[in-house]
């Protein structure tokens, strides 16, 4: 309570009113499902049916990673602070991501694990998967789902984790050295990263694909977005037809490497367009909570534990409706558990006097 004659001037806490108020929540969702539809064919040993050379799953972190530049460049410009933006973003990756990790090392690792339980919990490979609380990705676990197409995976997913952190460490060095005061910061940056791609694999000699360069282009188009939603948000439906036309003609008519890249361009600024508007039935897909991170966090060890459980005897759809039920109900717990409760240790922006 305040002094009467005293206003608050803490900033209110976001409703859940606004936060529904675009379809950003339904399409986060979206993409979890396509990541884990995606997973259901190579983790039953089947065929992946692929969208432009790329498969379901790739175009879900697409999605995540558009959307994110968008949203996170968005929370930078409202409050450029490098602590209180480093917090955030902490608590929003970090408290789900531990109870996952520990989950499987502490529960499932020791419950399904065909070694003896020593030897488990002092197996190098239990030792790092604990790395993935520091970003260290290592997603096996020793002696568990030995009998399945993928043995010894527990959480595939997780090595996007740290590229999403990459993301947004570099967002806030940008903001901490005043570069994204400069209006045509984001639009610069995704440009070089695009021709930094294309110079990469344009030699002789191609090296390994780098997956930290493709998504860190995705979340600057989200970001470029971001800047410019003034010019595109009042005429959405015109903004994607023109995506739609200018990645299409970039693809056949592009450098062949960008070319290429072009329809997961299209896949993510779709999908910031989308998610900036608000569509009847979507807008209120996040009023129960946000569930998405940990539908994608979960997914993957569901997905093995039920192929495991039935010796992958199961057909395609009932082992995937099983696996979306189960990682549905431990992202739900998630959501409220641990997610929800961490957020509210957010900081908040200060008020001006």
């Amino acid at each position: 309570m305040l002094p009467q004659g005293l206003k608050d001037r803490r900033p209110p806490q976001a409703s859940s009113t606004v936060h529904r108020a675009n379809n950003f929540d339904a399409l986060r969702m979206l993409a979890a499902l396509l990541v884990i539809w995606s997973h259901q064919f190579a983790l039953m040993g089947r065929p992946s049916p692929l969208f432009f050379g790329n498969e379901p799953g790739a175009v879900g972190v697409v999605m995540f990673f558009a959307i994110s530049g968008c949203l996170v460049s968005q929370s930078w410009r409202a409050d450029p602070h490098l602590g209180r933006f480093a917090l955030r973003r902490a608590l929003r990756i970090w408290p789900g991501l531990a109870v996952v990790v520990l989950l499987a090392v502490l529960v499932l690792g020791p419950l399904l694990t065909e070694l003896p339980l020593t030897e488990y919990f002092f197996h190098p490979l239990t030792r790092q998967h604990l790395t993935n609380l520091v970003l260290s990705t290592h997603t096996s676990l020793p002696g568990v789902f030995t009998s399945s197409p993928h043995p010894g995976s527990v959480n595939g997913p997780l090595w996007t984790i740290p590229l999403e952190v990459g993301c947004y460490a570099g967002l806030a060095l940008l903001g901490a050295v005043g570069v994204l005061r400069w209006r045509w910061a984001s639009l610069v940056v995704f440009a070089l990263l695009a021709a930094a791609l294309h110079w990469r694999y344009s030699g002789l000699t191609v090296p390994e694909w780098s997956f930290a360069l493709q998504y860190a282009i995705i979340f600057a188009l989200g970001a470029v977005l971001a800047q410019w939603q003034h010019l595109w948000r009042p005429r959405a439906a015109l903004a994607a037809a023109a995506v739609v036309v200018a990645c299409g003609v970039w693809f056949r008519w592009g450098p062949p490497l960008l070319g290429g890249q072009a329809p997961l361009w299209a896949a993510g600024a779709l999908a910031v367009i989308w998610g900036s508007c608000r569509t009847s039935g979507f807008a209120s897909a996040g009023r129960f909570g946000d569930f998405s991170y940990g539908l994608y966090i979960y997914g993957f060890p569901v997905q093995q534990l039920v192929i495991w459980s039935f010796a992958n005897q199961l057909s395609f759809p009932v082992a995937f409706a099983l696996s979306v039920l189960g990682a549905l109900a431990l992202a739900v717990m998630s959501w409220h558990g641990v997610e929800k409760p961490a957020l509210r240790w957010k900081p908040r922006r200060p008020v001006a006097a």
